[in-house]
Parts: C-alpha cells; structure tokens; sequence
C-alpha cells in the first residue's frame, strides 16, 4: 500500500481513481474492496471482527472509497509509510450529489430481483452497514446527520495523519497538487471527470458484482420455475388417475 484515500464518497472518488490508475498505480476501488471480499465486511458489520486489512490490502497501491476511507486509520497502522489524501468537497455540494447517487443505487435496487441473489443480498447489508458507520444513516433524508459525520470525519483525518504524509485536496485543482505530492511527473492530458450525477450506478449492472447477481437471479428464476413445473405435472398425474 502506498495510498489511502481517506475521503468520502462524491469528493470526486472515481475522478481520482482514474486518474490514480493514469499514474500508474493498482488501485482498489469499492468493487474491489467489497465484492472481493464481501464476505470479510459482513463478518465485520455483522459479528464485530476486527478488519483484516493486511489480508484486503496486500496486492493494492492505492485504496479509494468504501470501505477503506472509514478504516483509514486501520489501514494506516498496518502499513505506515502510506500517503493519505483527503478528497474534500464544499459541503452543500457534496450533500446534493451524495443524496442523488444513493437515491439511485436504492431505485436500481429495487428493480432488481436481490433476494435471489446472496452475494446482492450481502452486498447491500454491508453498503447500508458502512453508511450507518460512516455517514450515520442510508436514509436520505437525514442530511443534517450526514453533514454532521463528514465534518467530524475530515476533521479527525488532519487531526491524526502527520501533516508530512497528509494531502488535503479538491479535485478542481487539477493534476499539479497531486503530482508533487505522490512526486510524478505530471501528465499532459486533461485531468479525468468521472461519476457526474451519479451516471455509474447505470453501469453496476456491467461490473463483475452486477453480473455475478445477475447469474443467481436466473439461476434462482430457473430453480423456480422447475419447481413450479414438477409440482404441475404431479398435480396433472393426480388428476388424470382419478
């Protein structure tokens, strides 16, 4: 590990993911923090485990998003040379745009048959499970206790991280900041947009999680249907003897 991105979500995450990923660096986003190892965090939300952050973390450069940038401090004590940058956002901004993306992940849940799908079914338990951690609630409506928890979460962050190791950064500065901190060269294409209003949660359905749903959900369906075939015809045999 040689980068925690300690700030939350809709700071511009998936903008500094990408451009990370430019940079030359293994970055471990959401998918790969919580569908690899989805059944680690539901051990942890559910029954109080203490993350294994070596085990999560040992093949990855960087780590972006949930779960990490609530365990940074664990992260951080394990692997102690590491970077920190803390992705900030003007306050009302990052409140409209964090409200817009759950709003969309909760209506594309609910077109989504998940309670045939376990990993869907555990995956959405441990998202809900980090947003009652880190924000306070996956209600939508509790903005003030969401505001609340990113004040005090980014405080804490330049409380805790040495000021030598700790980037505090927006992403509408561009490259050059990042650049000197990480000590690259800086790059000469434009610096990356991703995520605007909450266009990923339209490509969910494409990642490795939103095919490996879709695969349980048909296998669910065709185990239904299968079921619902064998009792007919046992309900026709009986007919036709009598």
């Amino acid at each position: 590990m040689k980068i925690i991105c300690a700030g939350y979500s809709k700071t511009g995450t998936k903008s500094i993911a990408k451009a990370l990923r430019h940079l030359g660096f293994n970055v471990f986003d959401w998918e790969e923090q919580m569908f690899d190892f989805r059944d680690h965090w539901f051990d942890v939300f559910q029954n109080g485990a203490k993350p294994d952050v070596k085990r999560v973390y040992q093949n990855a450069d960087v780590c972006i998003d949930m779960p990490g940038c609530f365990f940074y401090e664990e992260i951080l004590e394990v692997f102690p040379d590491c970077k920190v940058l803390l992705s900030v956002r003007e306050e009302d901004s990052w409140i409209e745009s964090l409200v817009r993306q759950l709003d969309s992940v909760y209506a594309l849940r609910t077109k989504t048959s998940t309670t045939l799908s376990p990993t869907s079914r555990k995956m959405n338990y441990v998202l809900d499970s980090f947003l009652n951690a880190a924000i306070g609630s996956f209600n939508t409506k509790s903005t003030f206790v969401m505001r609340k928890h990113y004040r005090i979460h980014n405080h804490r962050v330049k409380s805790i991280v040495p000021p030598d190791k700790l980037l505090v950064y927006n992403v509408k500065e561009g490259w050059k900041p990042l650049c000197d901190f990480l000590e690259c060269e800086v790059p000469t294409v434009a610096f990356p947009r991703e995520n605007v209003k909450a266009e990923i949660t339209k490509a969910i359905p494409m990642t490795r999680y939103g095919l490996q749903m879709k695969r349980e959900v048909q296998r669910g369906l065709f185990a239904i249907g299968s079921l619902l075939v064998i009792i007919l015809v046992a309900i026709l045999a009986i007919f036709l003897n009598h």
